[in-house]
């Protein structure tokens, strides 16, 4: 099995041990990359020269690889028992013409990471609402000396983890971008919607809410800029607290709190990003296909998964191991899920990661919301081999 999921880089091989003490016929050899960036180009080499690994995490193109026939429709294999167990919008993320071509691993959503006592340093007081509340609160940490808001643009797929569930905001409804990453006709880069949210992430980008450089700053450093004390939030996924657990200082473990996203307006659904970004996919290779779904009905197990989940402080994707959750942190993140807060924002529809680097041009200022939604819909049907 291949993937880059560090998260659970220390508790998941004693799960393979105890598997393979109850099945030695089978050996599960766990690899596990660096990052994405190192990840995607190894299994983009695997594909091409058909020698897949039987499990691996697709990252965006669990679609594209059940399509093709390279990954196996675990539904149809497993069963809708099996399947029934995740999160809707886990499953629906990987499914398509009802075949079901990944399982979610770890579920996530977005919210923003604070220090309190940064807040209070700045006379801040109480959790923004809206995103103009945190325009202000931002001014008001800036007057303090600190940056307010560390976010990773870098690369452009990380940018969208912030944009995209802008437009769920503008159009309060979480199956619009669904319909815009399929390519449904009447649903383009062009559109009014996509504008308006251009228009909302330009504001909070003249607002001076991120730090200097979030265009050219990836995952770890924004994370570092918080616990370092260099920044007073921080917006990232659910997967933060296991990387806190692990670099920060255990005061500062003990003292951050976590909010959701602010909302387009008071009252208004604070919606946030939410969808598996870490799945499993199965080679439809017959080879070891029997061993394979054996360990993974054997991963799944309530009496493995939970404890997985809760030893490596990760949000699980069944519903079953969300009700077990330990850490206080991930409780109140899963709790969006629960509650129905949650939208998509992972480009999983042809050349949908494409737009990604147009935006990149809001954040430097050097295009107009309209201009930057024109070369969105253009390199997204450049890469579908199209002309716009």
């Amino acid at each position: 099995m291949w993937s880059w999921y560090s998260e659970q880089q220390e508790v998941l091989p004693k799960v393979i041990e105890a598997f393979e003490a109850d099945h030695p016929s089978i050996t599960v050899t766990n690899r596990i990359f660096g990052s994405p960036d190192q990840y995607l180009p190894a299994l983009q080499a695997a594909v091409s020269g058909g020698d897949l690994p039987e499990i691996f995490a697709p990252h965006t193109r669990a679609l594209e690889y059940g399509r093709n026939g390279i990954s196996l429709d675990i539904k149809a294999e497993l069963g809708s028992e099996f399947t029934d167990q995740f999160f809707e919008s886990a499953n629906n993320q990987y499914t398509e013409d009802g075949a079901q071509y990944a399982i979610g691993w770890m579920a996530q959503t977005f919210g923003i990471f604070y220090d309190p006592a940064q807040f209070e340093d700045a006379g801040i007081d109480g959790e923004p609402e809206t995103w103009d509340d945190l325009i202000t609160a931002s001014a008001e940490l800036r007057d303090n000396g600190i940056a307010p808001l560390a976010a990773s643009f870098n690369p452009g797929t990380s940018g969208l983890d912030f944009f995209l569930p802008l437009i769920t905001q503008v159009t309060d409804d979480p199956t619009w971008y669904l319909k815009l990453d399929k390519g449904e006709e009447g649903f383009e880069y062009t559109s009014p919607e996509v504008i308006e949210a251009l228009e909302l992430f330009e504001k909070i980008v003249q607002g001076d809410v991120f730090q200097e450089g979030a265009g050219a700053t990836q995952g770890p450093e924004a994370t570092q800029l918080f616990y370092t004390g260099r920044a007073a939030m921080l917006f990232s996924g659910s997967w933060t607290p296991q990387g806190l657990v692990q670099d920060a200082d255990p005061e500062f473990v003990e003292s951050y709190k976590v909010m959701k996203n602010p909302a387009i307006s008071s009252g208004a659904q604070h919606w946030t990003a939410n969808q598996a970004g870490a799945g499993w996919a199965v080679s439809s290779e017959e080879k070891n296909r029997d061993a394979t779904l054996e360990f993974l009905r054997y991963l799944y197990s309530e009496e493995q998964y939970s404890r997985l989940m809760n030893e490596s402080n990760s949000m699980p994707a069944t519903k079953a191991a969300a009700e077990d959750i330990e850490n206080p942190v991930m409780e109140q993140m899963t709790s969006w899920l629960v509650d129905g807060d949650g939208c998509p924002h992972i480009p999983f529809g042809p050349g949908s990661s494409e737009v990604g680097g147009p935006l990149a041009k809001i954040l430097d200022g050097s295009g107009t919301p309209e201009q930057v939604a024109q070369e969105m819909q253009d390199a997204v049907m450049n890469a579908r081999g199209s002309a716009s």
